[in-house]
């Protein structure tokens, strides 16, 4: 089981969580799996007509998005 495939199993639920400003987000893991949430994130951004890079960029700046991959 990837993240990806349970971020894509309960997209709906975690966008509106990520709308809220009291959710912070902390990943880790290998660096292949950043891409397949990033495509995630695109269609779910998109939906409400979000450029998910620009949003991905103020989450990060609001410590709210964190990514360690290796």
């Amino acid at each position: 089981m990837y993240i990806q495939t349970r971020m894509a199993q309960y997209a709906e639920e975690l966008w509106e969580l990520l709308k809220k400003d009291n959710t912070f987000v902390y990943m880790c893991g290998l660096k292949g799996m950043e891409k397949g949430i990033d495509d995630i994130m695109v269609s779910l951004a998109a939906r409400d007509g979000i450029d998910w890079t620009e949003y991905k960029r103020q989450l990060k700046k609001a410590e709210q998005w964190n990514v360690e991959v290796y």
